[in-house]
């Protein structure tokens, strides 16, 4: 019988303990049930789904979420893990890629030990937005299940200065010692008795200044004594001179000032209301204001928050557009990204942005290649709101003669010069439309495009995707013929490069593409290499073994 009830005891604990496990997980679990649920590829929409190949095609997608409105796609590049979060009509909202705590930054870490002892990383990640530089993201909290985090944010670059820190509500700094509740209590009760003493003196000190004062007053001779009548002012013997008529002061020229273009300022007062009006609705404060008027539109040059703006405006009063001079931290993280993976050790020169009535907002950013800094040519791309590239211009164009060399006042009268310069040799004009239509059907998102004619009736459509550069080749029946997409030139395999310093030492490559030819499944690697002296190209195959083969 004994025997009996131990063995039931011990049942009866073993699952009341099992009970207890259950319900923990349940209450870690249930956050996460309620803010993110998990969806099937099926119930995507397909914009969302769209918008990830485009900007992240060469990572594996292994799960779905919705939070809200927003989507949650979780990736995995390679071994890092990260999500995609983007909104229901397929715009990117941000991305997070796992770091672990071993491998952040020892500056990040030291920051957390110093001013959150006893605290532990929770989550640790590098965070793309729009219109920021990639950074790392933190959150820190207290062990323990419930407590609340702080959320961190740091530069990726250079010493990873913190660049946010956002304490919960109750927050208590524990960096600062706080005091026990029994001397809380002493020092309030000290306190009150120091106000009480203060006040009581107070109060003493002006009853004795009123009674001083009533005593001062009574010993005081009458004051209704009548006043001395002033004595009149003495005339002067000597007659008063003619005064001399003041010359008429010559008055200065307005200054003429003129833009980029001679076009010369109008004056203030000659603007229409309903435009005037129209401005302060974008500036609210205007700094060194100047009015233009250049074919019907009337052009507000000024300084807006520091910054050089030149807005747009009808004479009905309608905003067009507002272009900007940006600072360098205005390069969003996908935008960064592209030049990074593109142009290393790229160095920033100008950036405008372009807000549009219609939405269709873009960004400029000029800058220097390493191999260019010295000469100061410059390269200039253009991004759309998203930070997907829409175009390159590389540093060999001319505006206007002489050097590409500007500053901040050229990059806003070279906007739309740059942003409207004729594509070299564009054949997009003798492209059948049935392959136009095949190109938009496969690339629906695809705006930008420059269209070659090959020798052999084959349709070129060279674009830029979040992969960067990339040609699309259609047959006259508009079927896909091959697929190029350019690599990173510090990607090429080491047998290429080794047989590019054997075979030809007096080149150095200028890029590379990976290239699919559907017809027969054939994989390979297009280069393209420079003489170092005469600058002439020359092409060279290799499959992916890195042989040279004829293509």
């Amino acid at each position: 019988m004994c025997l009996s009830l131990i063995i039931l005891t011990k049942m009866k604990n073993k699952i009341l303990f099992i009970l207890l496990l259950s319900v923990i997980q349940i209450v870690i679990l249930k956050p996460n049930t309620i803010s993110a649920q998990k969806l099937k590829p099926a119930e995507v929409p397909a914009d969302v789904v769209q918008t990830l190949e485009e900007q992240y095609s060469y990572v594996k997608v292994t799960g779905w979420q919705k939070d809200g409105a927003n989507y949650i796609a979780n990736i995995k590049d390679g071994a890092t893990a990260g999500k995609v979060y983007l909104s229901a009509a397929g715009e990117w909202i941000r991305t997070l890629f796992t770091v672990p705590t071993n491998e952040l930054p020892s500056s990040i870490t030291d920051y957390v030990k110093a001013n959150y002892p006893d605290f532990v990383i929770s989550v640790s990640c590098l965070e793309e937005k729009e219109d920021e530089n990639t950074h790392y993201y933190l959150e820190v909290k207290p062990d323990g299940v419930g407590m609340k985090s702080s959320v961190l944010t740091f530069a990726s670059t250079g010493q990873n200065k913190l660049l946010t820190r956002t304490d919960p509500e109750g927050f208590q700094d524990p960096t600062v010692k706080q005091p026990d509740k029994v001397e809380q209590a002493k020092a309030a009760a000290a306190e009150r008795q120091a106000e009480k003493a203060e006040a009581a003196k107070r109060e003493a000190e002006e009853k004795a200044a009123a009674e001083k004062a009533a005593k001062e007053a009574a010993k005081s001779p009458s004051a209704k004594q009548p006043a001395t009548a002033a004595k009149p002012a003495t005339t002067s013997s000597k007659p008063a001179e003619p005064q001399k008529e003041a010359k008429p002061k010559k008055e200065k020229p307005e200054p003429v000032v003129k833009d980029e273009h001679g076009n010369i300022a109008i004056k203030a007062n000659t603007v229409p209301e309903v435009v005037s009006k129209a401005l302060v609705k974008k500036v609210l404060h205007p700094a060194e204001l100047n009015w233009f008027l250049v074919d019907s539109m009337y052009i507000a040059r000024c300084l807006n928050q520091g910054k050089k703006t030149a807005v747009y405006i009808t004479p009905a009063g309608v905003w067009e557009k507002t272009l900007t001079v940006m600072p360098e931290e205005s390069v969003s993280g996908l935008m960064a990204k592209h030049l990074n993976d593109f142009y290393p050790n790229w160095r920033f020169k100008n950036a405008v942005k372009e807000q549009r009535a219609d939405k269709d907002d873009k960004m400029m950013v000029e800058f220097y290649e390493k191999a260019n800094y010295k000469a100061k040519l410059v390269t200039t791309i253009f991004f759309d709101k998203a930070g997907k590239l829409i175009r390159t211009i590389d540093p060999d164009y001319e505006l206007g003669g002489g050097t590409q060399e500007s500053g901040e006042d050229d990059a806003l009268n070279k906007y739309y010069e740059k942003m409207n310069m004729e594509l070299d040799n564009d054949d997009a004009a003798s492209v059948p439309e049935n392959v136009k239509a095949a190109f938009k059907l496969k690339y629906p998102k695809v705006t930008n495009v420059e269209w070659k004619e090959g020798d052999y009736m084959e349709y070129q459509a060279i674009f830029y995707s979040a992969r960067g550069k990339e040609i699309c080749v259609f047959n006259n029946y508009g079927e896909i013929v091959e697929t190029w997409v350019m690599g990173k030139n510090d990607n090429l395999s080491a047998t290429i490069q080794d047989y590019l310093k054997k075979e030809y030492k007096s080149y150095k490559l200028k890029e590379f593409y990976s290239v699919k030819r559907l017809a027969d499944k054939l994989n390979a690697y297009k280069v393209i290499i420079v003489d170092k002296k005469t600058q002439e190209e020359q092409e060279l195959w290799f499959n992916l073994s890195g042989k040279p083969i004829e293509y």
